[in-house]
């Protein structure tokens, strides 16, 4: 149930909505006990399910237009007091959708994507999100938040194949530290 989104992990854009995706997945698997350890350990993962990067959702082409519609609303709700870097999530915590989450906190996204990003981004967010596509500053935007490179994923996924590697040398924990090996 996980390969899809692992394959997907990369793409900045699709992030948060797999996220919750995944968790509305885990949410909803038959065993609670396996179902409940798996979305603890999944949650402390969830880096896109914050105020500012929930935003990327605005580019993924899966999410409709009413969502989008909704999610620019949501931009007048105010900043969220207790702000972490993440959202927490609860038992309570609504996760089938994506503009629950969006708050004025979120236009801090298009600065990082253009200069002046978050008045740029009034260009294309008065307009209806069906002709979004095409809007020379939403393309403009849309272009860079997909090229953006998920720098925590890669280095997870570059930890674990060091490991792998490591474990195919040898199972002797003494030889995989660095004084056996003549460095320390």
């Amino acid at each position: 149930m996980y390969v899809r989104f692992w394959h997907e992990a990369p793409m900045a854009v699709r992030a948060p909505f797999n996220d919750l995706q995944l968790m509305k997945v885990l949410k909803e698997y038959p065993h609670e006990k396996v179902a409940h350890a798996a979305q603890a350990a999944i949650s402390r993962h969830l880096w896109y399910l914050s105020e500012h990067l929930i935003g990327l959702s605005l580019f993924d082409g899966r999410i409709d237009t009413e969502t989008k519609k909704n999610m620019v609303q949501n931009f007048q709700c105010p900043k969220k007091q207790d702000f972490s870097r993440r959202i927490v999530l609860s038992d309570e915590t609504p996760i089938s959708n994506v503009a629950s989450f969006v708050t004025e906190r979120t236009l801090d996204i298009f600065d990082v994507l253009t200069l002046d990003g978050k008045e740029r981004a009034q260009l294309f967010l008065s307009k209806d999100p069906k002709t979004w596509k095409d809007d020379e500053v939403f393309i403009t935007m849309r272009d860079r938040a997909i090229n953006m490179k998920v720098v925590n994923d890669s280095a997870e996924r570059a930890i674990a194949l060091i490991e792998r590697y490591n474990e195919s040398i040898t199972q002797n924990e003494d030889q995989k530290q660095p004084e056996y090996l003549g460095n320390g």
